[in-house]
């Protein structure tokens, strides 16, 4: 079975509000603000709960400035995103659409201590995913970057069915898609010893990435062209350590990789 397990704590920035959006039939978010003990580092995380039980409950005890810590795991869904676009020739402005990923934290489960209480509400951000890696692997200087095909379980998959909204493009299949990245001495041994269609553990922390990517454009209005970039935030996992997963024993329920169109 593939690993899929995040562990967040922090103090709750904000009141938990119910989302109903283009994502969700209904989910609870939950903002957290992590004083990081192991690294000096201040994240500001948002993580969602979809289990109807479990809204209710945190509903009943979590409020603004509450110590909050929560297993969970990674979500990934690939979605249609529009984005304004300014002509820097006639500064009209029109819409371009294109495909794009979006990871969420959902939670499985929670425990919360009222006020925050120090030293005992330290900051955790910590992340272990496994799975292969279906398409090249990219570096650049003291830069390395790949995506991980992570299983999801069959209990995991049923709720976010039930979660999700129709527009989701691919929210059905079992299987999360999760960015990793490597910088430095870890880009090295990445670089080193893993390749792609490896089956690999990677640990470390959830961190928010700006994709960006140049797209061609030529305005409506005047006719001209130019290059635009198409941009949004994404929850990457920023890796402290990767290996092999020699362990894994593949089961009769296991999604294929070849069944999905991964780039």
């Amino acid at each position: 079975m593939s690993i899929n397990k995040c562990r967040i704590a922090g103090i709750v920035a904000e009141e938990p509000r119910i989302c109903k959006d283009d994502f969700y039939k209904e989910g609870l978010e939950i903002v957290l603000d992590i004083d990081r003990y192991d690294i000096p580092k201040f994240e500001r995380i948002k993580c969602v709960i979809v289990d109807k039980d479990l809204i209710t409950r945190a509903q009943d005890s979590i409020q603004a400035g509450d110590y909050f810590v929560a297993t969970g795991r990674l979500a990934c869904f690939e979605y249609i995103r529009t984005q304004v676009m300014k002509c820097p020739h006639c500064g009209e402005v029109s819409t371009r659409s294109r495909r794009a990923k979006r990871t969420d934290i959902i939670l499985d489960d929670f425990e919360v201590s009222p006020g925050s209480i120090f030293p005992d509400s330290v900051g955790i951000n910590s992340v272990s995913i496994s799975g292969v890696i279906p398409n090249p692997i990219k570096t650049s200087l003291n830069h390395t970057w790949f995506s991980v095909a992570n299983n999801r379980p069959k209990a995991a998959q049923e709720i976010l069915k039930e979660s999700i909204t129709e527009k989701i493009k691919s929210g059905t299949e079992r299987l999360n898609l999760v960015y990793v990245h490597g910088f430095h001495r870890i880009a090295e041994i990445m670089n080193d010893s893993i390749h792609q269609k490896d089956r690999i553990v990677v640990s470390g922390y959830i961190s928010e990435h700006l994709e960006r990517y140049k797209i061609p454009f030529r305005c409506k209005h005047c006719g001209e062209y130019s290059d635009q970039y198409f941009e949004y935030p994404v929850y990457v996992v920023i890796a402290r350590s990767v290996r092999q997963d020699l362990d894994y024993i593949p089961s009769s329920n296991a999604t294929e990789l070849n069944q999905y169109n991964l780039d």
